[in-house]
């Protein structure tokens, strides 16, 4: 199967995220509080469920920040084709590389957005993509490891990109080598 790009304007993300929140609906769960992870979750949390509670965490890769100062200028100014390039190589580099679950004392801090009187029963963990499954996974094991006995958390993203991630998010709208470009990535 080959790559697929998917450029999202401002209204096509609003429906993808309108489409992922109805799956979720479909599936009988409906939570009653929703965590994005920052920074692309929190533009698919704010458009999904804007009738409950909603909260944030971040856990990035250290190199991210640097990519984005480095590269940010560069790659708005380069053809389509050569971004559409790019994507694709990236996406193939994380296919090849595998994620590992890190244990002990050298585990990611998360900030857990959240506390004990707020009892949250069922939580939505929203992304933008999941490529590697590396932050999903430690997200996802940070809260559930903190909620009380009976709590729900289940996880959502507009694309996973790669064939085994390290957590296969509950529900995604793309899982068939879909690469998305959103309104606010660096060749938008």
């Amino acid at each position: 199967m080959s790559w697929k790009i998917l450029t999202l304007d401002n209204d096509a993300f609003t429906d993808a995220c309108r489409l992922l929140e109805a799956k979720v609906v479909e599936s009988g769960f409906y939570p009653d509080m929703v965590v994005s992870i920052r920074s692309g979750g929190k533009f698919v949390g704010n458009k999904m469920f804007t009738d409950i509670r909603h909260r944030s965490t971040l856990l990035q890769r250290p190199s991210t920040a640097g990519k984005k100062r480095f590269v940010a200028a560069i790659v708005r100014n380069l053809p389509r084709f050569v971004q559409n390039s790019l994507r694709i190589v990236e996406a193939r580099v994380l296919g090849r590389k595998k994620a590992r679950r890190i244990s002990g004392g050298d585990r990611p801090q998360i900030h857990i957005p959240f506390g004990p009187s707020e009892r949250a029963r069922k939580i939505l963990v929203v992304d933008d993509a999941v490529d590697s499954g590396y932050t999903l996974s430690h997200v996802l094991d940070a809260f559930k490891a903190v909620l009380p006995v009976g709590a729900e958390v289940r996880s959502a993203v507009i694309t996973v990109t790669t064939d085994d991630p390290l957590v296969m998010p509950d529900f995604y709208l793309y899982n068939d080598k879909t690469l998305v470009r959103f309104p606010w990535a660096m060749d938008a």
